[in-house]
């Protein structure tokens, strides 16, 4: 970050610092594509200590990306080994991860899944302060769920009334997991909250739809606040035609994007979701990621996630276009063929060998039959490391005929797993919810000779990257 929206971060950190009390704990870490504590671990938050740790930031110097899942890392760390200390981590930043995993999805699910590891009185609460037009504000608010408040303040609007509001959340909780229910026999589907977050005397609403009028429909509204739950029922008419509230359906409209918008941060594009995007959006009339105001085509990549090496990229577009170039991150342009059985355009590019795992994007220039010329952003995976798996047996001896039963630990990436054993039938394992694991029976062959053999679990991942492991068994008479 530069100018403006540097400025307005650095009075946010100087404002909070500001307002702790002496006998509050802090730190403070800067990041870019590294990251500088002030100290080894949380100090005293007396005005020298808030003046020296302004005077750290002012003196630092401004460099290289943004390691976003770096700074996180680091500021989770500081939370460890200090149980009961009512922690929060508050970032303070435009979420814009130029280095290390930069995948809104990636990054969101490793935070919540390291800080739900840590033990619960070490936890932080987790408080955002976007800066800045152009923040990236999905991966923001995925970030602030956990157990947190996102608060973000535009490039045009006085920056004074949104932080106040901001620091006075901090140090207060929200209620947690507040969710509403309304009756099986109403029907009510895809029902969507208004807000992240809300706190104890505010207001919390929430949008959904019902096919069917109905009479006296109870709606119960459950949460948690300070450790004690909390449940309020109310019944109301479900009418089939109502005027008082004409926003609904676009507010509803405007919500389900969004969750579908966050599906696609999470799981990546596919052609079902965007299409609904692309169809609510012009019913309802606002805008998307897919959609504008002029009526342009798109297209979808395919493959998402690849290996270093010599890959195929696939575009998906409509029938009007008559050229399709790439321009790769790495300064290769390349056009694309026309393959008409299959109705996509193929070329084959080569990804350096040096290239990090990470998200890349890659800008496609197409051209209609018209002369007009489309531009598109698209972004791949570049994923080199193979599955690691985990082969988890209750007993390693057994005998002809009997069922060897597995449980596989297994990279979320994996894609299929097949266990092996010598004069068995191959057999896939899937994932079982209920075991935690990816299971599944082999049987030991009857005509099987006493010794020891090696089984081995092979996985493939979604960019086609394989591991593997092999343990030893005994087969007994």
């Amino acid at each position: 970050m530069q100018w403006e929206k540097l400025e307005r971060s650095y009075e946010a950190l100087e404002t909070l610092l500001r307002s702790l009390r002496p006998a509050d704990r802090f730190n403070l870490i800067l990041f870019n594509s590294q990251t500088q504590a002030y100290q080894a671990r949380p100090v005293g938050a007396d005005s020298a200590g808030v003046q020296h740790a302004l005077d750290f930031t002012r003196a630092s110097k401004l460099r290289g990306g943004t390691n976003l899942q770096a700074a996180l890392e680091a500021g989770l760390q500081q939370c460890e080994r200090q149980p009961g200390s009512n922690a929060y981590l508050v970032l303070i930043s435009d979420g814009g991860a130029t280095r290390g995993p930069i995948q809104n999805g990636h990054i969101a699910a490793w935070y919540a899944s390291v800080r739900k590891n840590l033990p619960e009185d070490e936890r932080p609460r987790t408080y955002i302060f976007s800066v800045g037009d152009d923040a990236n504000v999905p991966l923001l608010r995925m970030l602030a769920r956990n157990d947190g408040v996102l608060e973000q303040v535009l490039s045009t609007e006085p920056m004074e009334f949104k932080l106040n509001a901001f620091l006075s959340k901090i140090g207060s909780s929200p209620v947690g997991q507040l969710r509403m229910e309304a009756a099986a026999d109403a029907g009510a589907e895809r029902v969507y909250a208004l807000q992240d977050t809300a706190y104890p005397g505010s207001v919390a609403g929430w949008v959904g739809r019902y096919p069917l009028p109905r009479k006296d429909v109870k709606f119960t509204v459950r949460g948690e606040r300070d450790g004690a739950p909390v449940e309020i029922s109310k019944s109301a008419d479900l009418p089939a035609r109502s005027f008082e509230h004409p926003q609904l359906p676009r507010l509803w409209a405007r919500a389900r994007v969004d969750a579908l918008l966050e599906k696609i941060e999470r799981e990546g594009e596919d052609e079902a979701t965007i299409d609904e995007i692309i169809r609510l959006a012009r019913e309802y009339k606002f805008v998307t990621p897919y959609t504008s105001f002029l009526a342009v085509p798109r297209a979808l990549l395919r493959p998402r996630v690849i290996r270093p090496g010599d890959p195929v990229l696939r575009v998906k577009t409509n029938g009007t276009f008559e050229s399709v170039v790439a321009l790769f991150p790495f300064g290769l342009v390349q056009g694309l063929r026309y393959l008409p059985d299959e109705d996509v355009w193929e070329t084959r590019f080569y990804a350096p060998d040096d290239m990090q795992d990470g998200t890349y994007t890659v800008r496609l220039i197409l051209r209609d039959t018209a002369g007009r010329i489309y531009r598109e952003a698209k972004t791949f995976v570049i994923a080199s490391k193979p599955p690691v798996i985990q082969i988890k047996l209750d007993r390693k001896r057994f005998r002809p005929g009997e069922a060897l039963k597995l449980r596989v630990a297994a990279s979320s990436s994996t894609r299929t797993l097949v266990a092996r054993l010598e004069g068995a039938v191959p057999v896939e394992l899937h994932w079982d919810a209920s075991a935690g694991a990816n299971t599944g029976e082999l049987i030991v062959p009857q005509q099987a000779i006493p010794g020891v053999y090696k089984l081995t679990v092979t996985g493939e991942d979604i960019a086609h990257n394989i591991g593997s492991q092999g343990v030893d068994v005994e087969i007994v008479p």
